[in-house]
């Protein structure tokens, strides 16, 4: 019990030692302490080496608080350099959160041997080696970027406003430098893009500006006005800048747009675009590369509803569009941005796949008040994340879970093209997440590449990645045809044949139907059909005039369409419904009967004003007939949804335009001859009946909603006279 006490006792003393002084207090940790999809949250003001399960509390010391700290990052070695903005310095800490050397960067002795100091810095950029080796300081203030040694944080060089006309504003708020000594650089009131310049600050050119799609009114006065509408539509420039560690050539870059492009932004989030994007991969020629294959463009937060009721159990809940503040690439490709609005970081891999998100706002451990930059922090081989809040003047470092880590493996595996052993490694992802869709994707490609095509459209399947699922579709359909070319053959040769032998035997039941006397039997009434759809004119003469036709045939046409449309919705290739969506009989039965029941009944009403020659009977007939082609084309374009993937998916679309077309030109012949008009008058008379269709739709409607307002109203008095 004595020695419960003395242990309790000295852990309370060393809290009491560890209160926080300038960033973040020391909490004690295990070696999981909170996890958070995917990462565990580490103890700021400690560091715990790989495989050492003891717990070191370091704190840092600081002479004062931070002020309005704006950049965080991190080198090779895994020192933090935060930068100081409202204290004008850079405070350097060694990897395990120490003061580095004297710990700040504030005044300095320049190339001139006077003493010089910043003016708002506002982020930072290490070079680690080589010939560019440095501390990059971007001095807003000074509209200068200040080069420092990282290791001994002294003064190296000065690179000031680079001399050229077609630099209108110069104000550096972020900068990276590539393996080649360029020099990229985001400047605060620039509207021209990315300023890049040569290792001596020499002006190169600018790349990615951004380019907004002028529609509506504002692209007439384009025409008219050309400066006040680049004025109005320019988006605020880049933001941030980070160099692709993969690479080291091509740079990161993240936009804040204003608030009237929220719209665009969240229609980019689908389509995948880049013209809204917050965030970019530009080569060195501007060009964004960046790839978008996942679900959603990489933009933080797809889940958003714009001009949403605000409410009082919603009205502190961040609204509209990611404001994505500042990025960061780590290892294998993989890369995290953050939201200031709701203070989280999303995680991506290099084919722009959701990896995981974590982080939210607030005070409770883990938490981040506002998010505001983001640095990997490589200790050894373990990269840890850090978020550094602007709000708490405070900075959180996450390190890997168990899943991260297996994420992180597999990755790595298929970057290095091991896809046997990633396999492996996206199985063991899979056990612990199995609604993951890269691992799925991932494991179809390592399983097409092994050659078990058919397993791999399982995965892809399960992913809904339908353009890798049509790849190894091919396969399987390319050994099919191998194995069984001379089955198919036969059987394609022989249902060409019945087909023939079948339009020929309708042929002469149709002719043998043409010189009959009485009345025609139900097989020679739908038969007629097929006669009329190749002879249109003589075809709806015959049905009026000659009674070739009748209800009943025409009802069982419009059940074949009805039945043709609930197969497509049911038959079609997972190719073409990949989210496997169907609808009822009775929702197909209400899609085709009303929309032919309303142009039956409008068609009857203005013809009978405008001198129609057909009767309610024969409009509805000659609609039923025109359908024919329908449910023939329907249902062979559904069984081709079972074949056909890809490009050849078109075919199948193709199929059902022309029904469609052959359909309309049916009707409007049939309307043509049934009520004796003009083409110009039956023209006019069917865009009338189309309009009639809407009129009585909104009737019905309105109607309804009166005959429910009345039923509410009887209920309600009913009610009332109860209770009294």
């Amino acid at each position: 019990m004595k020695k419960k006490l003395t242990r309790i006792f000295v852990f309370m003393c060393a809290l009491m030692l560890l209160l926080p002084i300038g960033l973040n207090a020391a909490i004690p940790y295990s070696t999981y302490t909170y996890s958070i999809d995917g990462l565990v949250l580490d103890s700021p003001d400690a560091y715990v080496p790989s495989g050492n399960s003891a717990h070191t509390f370091i704190t840092m010391g600081l002479d004062k608080d931070l002020n309005a700290p704006s950049d965080v990052e991190s080198d090779k070695a895994g020192n933090i350099f935060i930068t100081d903005k409202g204290n004008n310095r850079i405070v350097a800490l060694d990897k395990f959160y120490k003061l580095k050397n004297n710990g700040y960067i504030e005044g300095f002795i320049n190339s001139d041997g006077v003493e010089d100091s910043f003016n708002t810095p506002t982020s930072t950029f290490v070079v680690d080696n080589g010939d560019y080796r440095g501390l990059y300081v971007c001095d807003k203030g000074n509209k200068r970027i200040v080069v420092f040694d990282p290791e001994t944080l002294e003064f190296i060089r000065i690179i000031d406003q680079p001399k050229s006309e077609l630099i209108d504003s110069y104000d550096p708020v972020s900068c990276v430098v590539d393996k080649y000594g360029r020099i990229y650089v985001a400047s605060g009131m620039t509207k021209n893009g990315i300023l890049v310049m040569t290792s001596n600050g020499e002006f190169i050119n600018f790349i990615g500006a951004p380019k907004v799609v002028v529609e509506g009114l504002a692209a007439i006065l384009a025409l008219i006005a050309p400066a006040a509408v680049e004025t109005g539509n320019t988006p605020t420039t880049y933001s941030n800048l980070e160099l692709d560690t993969t690479t080291g050539e091509f740079v990161y870059g993240t936009i804040i747009f204003p608030e009237e492009y929220e719209q665009n932004q969240l229609d980019g989030i689908t389509s995948k675009a880049s013209e809204y994007s917050p965030v970019r991969l530009l080569n060195a020629n501007g060009t964004d590369i960046m790839k978008r294959n996942g679900f959603f463009a990489p933009a933080g937060e797809v889940a958003v509803e714009l001009n949403t009721l605000v409410t009082a159990s919603n009205k502190n809940a961040p609204r509209g569009v990611s404001n994505i503040k500042d990025i960061s690439s780590g290892p294998d490709g993989v890369w995290s941005i953050i939201d200031t609005k709701r203070s989280k970081v999303y995680t991506y891999d290099n084919d722009g796949n959701l990896l995981y998100i974590f982080g939210d706002k607030g005070s409770q451990f883990g938490n981040i008040e506002t998010a505001t930059a983001i640095t990997y922090q490589m200790v050894g081989d373990d990269p840890n994340i850090v978020v550094l809040d602007a709000t708490n003047r405070s900075f959180t470092v996450y390190r890997r879970t168990e899943y991260a880590e297996l994420l992180s493996g597999a990755i790595k595996l298929q970057n290095e093209r091991r896809y046997d052993e990633a396999a492996n490694e996206w199985n063991k992802v899979l056990a612990r997440n199995n609604n993951f869709d890269t691992a799925y994707v991932a494991m179809g490609k390592a399983l097409y590449r092994a050659g078990d095509f058919e397993k791999a459209m399982e995965y892809f399947q399960n992913a809904y990645d339908t353009e890798n699922y049509a790849t190894a579709f091919k396969e399987v359909r390319a050994d099919i045809m191998e194995e069984w070319f001379v089955l198919v053959i036969v059987a394609i040769v022989a249902v060409l044949i019945v087909f023939v032998k079948l339009m020929g035997w309708v042929g002469r039941v149709n002719k043998r139907a043409a010189v009959k006397a009485g009345k025609r039997t139900y097989i020679e009434e739908c038969f007629f059909g097929m006669h009329l759809i190749f002879h249109p004119f003589d075809g709806y003469w015959d049905l009026k005039h000659e009674k070739r036709g009748s209800i009943r045939a025409s009802i069982t046409f419009i059940a074949l369409t009805i039945l043709a449309f609930y197969y497509q919705s049911v038959g079609q290739g997972y190719y073409h419904n990949p989210q496997g969506i169907t609808s009822t009989i009775f929702s197909q039965m209400a899609s085709v009967f009303i929309p032919f029941i309303l142009f039956v009944v409008s068609n009857w009403c203005f013809t009978t004003l405008f001198d129609g020659e057909g009767s309610f009977k024969d409009i509805f007939m000659a609609t039923s007939y025109g359908l024919y082609p329908l449910p023939l084309f329907i249902v062979i374009s559904t069984l081709l949804t079972n074949v056909l993937v890809g490009t050849e998916a078109q075919i199948t679309t193709m199929i059902v335009a022309i029904a469609a077309i052959w359909m309309a030109f049916l009707v409007i012949i049939g309307m043509q001859v049934t009520h004796d008009y003009s083409m110009g008058k039956n023209i006019l008379t069917i865009i009338a009946t189309i309009v009639g269709m809407v009129f009585i739709m909104f009737i019905v409607l309105l109607f309804t909603s009166l005959i429910s307002k009345m039923g509410t109203f009887v209920t309600t008095i009913t009610s009332e006279l109860s209770y009294r």
